[in-house]
């Protein structure tokens, strides 16, 4: 296989969020050092006289995300659920009342060569609690660590992918990262 039909992961240049009941579009969340994508699978066997047969192995539209970033103060606010109605102008808080609400992700990611990916995570919840650690005197500010769980949309997906040069819709190519849903994927059925 040449090397150079091979797309491998090397960059995730953007980033974007939309949380669920925050707004239409999708807010910048760019600063991010790393990001670790599991997409979880369901095996399914038949046995013969004791003996497995046949093997099949489907995915389930489950995952996890593990992301390190710096992340905007309003976006991280709003997925650990701290905004809070019963609290005075410019309090967050975090405990009994903050619930975690749903959001999509959307990322512009490239391989070593420069070629574009564009990946959606439309209904994801962050997993983990709040995590932080401050250091005096250090000479590099801590990343925030994210564990998110992708869960499967109305289609049974989890994530979405295409690589730019093959995506060929010019509407789903340039609002991917700011609009992205899983119906402008989808094929319209009445003109198939």
């Amino acid at each position: 296989m040449e090397a150079s039909k091979v797309f491998s992961e090397y960059e995730l240049k953007k980033m974007a969020i939309k949380i669920a009941g925050e707004g239409e579009s999708y807010q910048e969340a760019s600063c991010v050092g790393s990001c670790e994508e599991t997409m979880d699978t369901r095996k399914v066997t038949k046995k013969c006289r004791g003996i497995v047969a046949k093997t099949r192995v489907k995915g389930t539209g489950t995952g996890k995300l593990n992301i390190s970033m710096h992340i905007p103060k309003a976006i991280y606010d709003g997925m650990y659920g701290m905004k809070l109605d019963t609290l005075i102008e410019g309090v967050r808080s975090y405990g009994q009342n903050s619930v975690h609400p749903e959001m999509s992700i959307t990322q512009d990611v490239f391989d070593e060569d420069g070629n574009e990916k564009f990946k959606a995570y439309p209904r994801c919840i962050l997993e983990s609690g709040i995590t932080r650690s401050i250091e005096n005197g250090a000479e590099e500010v801590k990343e925030v660590e994210l564990e998110i769980s992708v869960m499967p949309d109305e289609f049974g997906n989890g994530m979405y992918e295409a690589l730019a040069d093959e995506l060929k819709d010019e509407t789903a190519k340039t609002t991917w990262l700011t609009n992205f849903s899983p119906e402008m994927v989808q094929k319209d059925t009445e003109s198939a």
